[in-house]
């Protein structure tokens, strides 16, 4: 009973904050995965040109002309497809859009008859309802979770493990916040492959055999990389050598019921095979071009512990499964050898991808559908503890304080106040549990540094100071100063526009060095990666060995200190950050170099750099 008050629960919350949270007015005109995914649906149903998309590509540049670029021979290009002979293949595979199908021509059956809404695929109600398809295969996950469960533990345990499931990990987030994204319906996909396994080798029924085929085959064409579930039924219930013996003697006398199941996971992948033949004349094509994996070079460290969304960092919580991997062969030994397996497998694969850090969420989203599987030793440790009364006291408290932070931060990312994509151990503190973002928390979220308190330094004198009047470089202007005569105009490369060597000049390492301008920018510029940057860069022995920059225009009119903040225009500001000396930083041919750095070629003026030596007070002689 607790488990069933416990889903109905969990289904008002996500309800409660699709509502609160969810960009269910504009997801699908802005690009990225979520639209690749849902592409096919218009494409197919609506403009008729699933072969090139030129008339969907089209209307999506009505509501987003920023989006869509064009060829020289005028073709429209966008980044989620890529131009193949005369054809525009889409990136990703048709799964998601066939999962969420039905929603979509209930969205696009309510525009067509009331005419409320144009019926084009970008309208509001599309957005809604597609929205509303990634929560509701989130709920079904879970739904399948606590039946799942209930088999096997005890009705607290199912309850508890659902709560920290569906509102202690980043499911939540991509469930009421980032919708559209694919891995809400892999997890469920997931909880159904364990359901019909376990049901297959208990019942040894056809119809779950099916069920396994077709759970199965929509995993891999969704992200053909987790083509390895097939460990799971392959290795369900195999924990000894007699059980090894077992499944083949299973095998042999149920064998049809595997080529069925594997007919229907061919079936699955089929449709994609002949979009791919017909559009390419390949039967299996690799649509993400450059993108791709370095086996050689996995980054499992910054994948499960790294600010940048890394797994573990973000979803705390999730330790705790970890731990119950040792329990798991004593409460559910069913899963046990397949999940010992996977795992590490798993882990391998996806922090071998070139971007390791998965951009656009909040931690690290290809472990949500895991979470399927991690539920069962999560629930292992929650069985363990149930007996020891401090360790399950303090394991209690530990997971509330977990719950509560992601439900928090959830709120901070919708909030803006933190983008764990692009985050770092320096900001991620400066930001921890705050409502507000600050100057300090500004500054290390773009340098990766924590700033000093002020009360505790002391300037110790001005090293240097660049004002732009020593030369007439194409680069210097006139028309827009901020003092003297002239003002520099950077261009798209990196320039040094002061450089110190060690020699003689003083600096220890634990001393500060801070750099300062003024910034001027006539039009803003929204891509905070594309924004002008000032650096400070330390050589020892002609190596890098510490290179911090902030941005500039994020910091022109700031007064709320946000991370996205685009800059005011034709308003000059003060920047400013303070930089640490590394201990290395010793030698005389060591050098600091002040650095302008402009990726984006923005229109952006800068005038007055000055380096500055600050030592702490408890440091500084006189």
């Amino acid at each position: 009973m607790k488990s069933k008050i416990t889903f109905l629960c969990i289904v008002c919350c996500y309800l409660f904050s699709f509502k609160q949270y969810a960009n269910y007015n504009g997801f699908l005109k802005g690009g990225g995965d979520a639209w690749g995914y849902y592409a096919y649906l218009p494409a197919s149903f609506i403009y008729k040109d699933i072969d090139n998309l030129q008339r969907t590509i089209q209307q999506r540049a009505v509501y987003n002309p920023n989006s869509v670029t064009k060829t020289r021979d005028g073709q429209l290009q966008i980044e989620e497809a890529h131009a193949y002979q005369k054809h525009v293949i889409i990136k990703y595979t048709y799964g998601v859009a066939l999962l969420s199908a039905p929603f979509f021509f209930i969205a696009h059956s309510f525009c067509t008859l009331t005419h409320l809404y144009p019926a084009d695929g970008y309208a509001a109600p599309y957005n809604w309802f597609i929205g509303l398809s990634t929560l509701f295969y989130s709920l079904l996950g879970l739904w399948i979770l606590k039946r799942l469960l209930s088999n096997y533990f005890s009705d607290t345990i199912t309850a508890v493990t659902l709560i920290i499931i569906a509102l202690g990990t980043n499911l939540y987030f991509f469930s009421v916040l980032n919708v559209g994204m694919s891995h809400p319906y892999l997890f469920a996909l997931y909880a159904l492959c364990i359901y019909a396994t376990d049901k297959f080798y208990a019942t040894k029924q056809l119809k779950y055999a099916i069920l396994l085929g077709c759970s199965t085959g929509m995993i891999t064409l969704i992200r053909p990389n987790e083509i390895i579930i097939l460990l799971f039924p392959l290795l369900w219930n195999i924990f000894s050598f007699q059980d090894i013996k077992n499944r083949f003697q299973f095998f042999k006398e149920y064998c049809w019921h595997y080529v069925i199941m594997m007919t229907v996971f061919l079936a699955v992948l089929l449709p994609q095979l002949i979009y791919w033949k017909l559009l390419s004349g390949k039967l299996l094509f690799y649509s993400y071009t450059k993108e791709g994996f370095d086996f050689l070079h996995p980054h499992l460290i910054g994948g499960l512990f790294g600010f940048s969304n890394g797994w573990l960092v973000y979803t705390p919580a999730m330790l705790f499964s970890l731990v119950g991997l040792f329990y798991l062969p004593r409460y559910f030994r069913k899963s046990a050898l397949a999940t010992y397996i996977f795992l590490p497998l798993y882990l391998y694969i996806i922090y071998s991808w070139w971007c390791w850090q998965y951009v656009n969420g909040f931690g690290s989203r290809p472990m949500i559908e895991t979470y399927a599987l991690l539920a069962f030793p999560l629930a292992s440790f929650l069985t363990y503890m149930e007996d020891k009364k401090i360790k399950k006291i303090l394991s209690g408290i530990m997971l509330c304080c977990f719950l509560l932070l992601n439900l928090f931060q959830t709120w901070q990312f919708n909030k803006g106040l933190i983008w764990t994509e692009d985050a770092n151990l320096a900001f991620y503190t400066s930001i921890f549990l705050k409502t507000k973002c600050d100057a300090k928390t500004l500054t290390a979220y773009d340098c990766g540094e924590i700033q000093p308190d002020l009360n505790n330094l002391k300037q110790v004198k001005l090293l240097q100071i660049q004002t732009f009047e020593d030369s007439l470089n194409i680069d210097y202007t006139h028309t827009i100063v901020h003092e003297g005569k002239y003002a520099y105009q950077p261009n798209s490369g990196t320039t040094p526009v002061i450089t110190i060597p060690a020699a003689n000049s003083g600096i220890q390492s634990g001393d500060y060095i801070k750099a300062s301008c003024w910034v001027y920018c006539s039009e803003p510029e929204y891509n905070h990666y594309r924004q002008a940057v000032l650096a400070m860069e330390f050589k020892h022995e002609g190596r890098q060995i510490r290179w911090r920059g902030i941005r500039l225009q994020n910091k022109i009119g700031n007064v709320t200190h946000s991370i996205w903040h685009a800059g005011n225009t034709h308003q000059w500001q003060y920047v400013s950050f303070y930089v640490r000396v590394p201990h290395r930083f010793k030698t005389k041919d060591d050098t600091l170099s002040v650095l302008v750095w402009n990726p984006g070629n923005t229109a952006v003026c800068i005038d007055d750099i000055r380096i500055e030596w600050w030592k702490e007070k408890s440091k500084a002689t006189w």
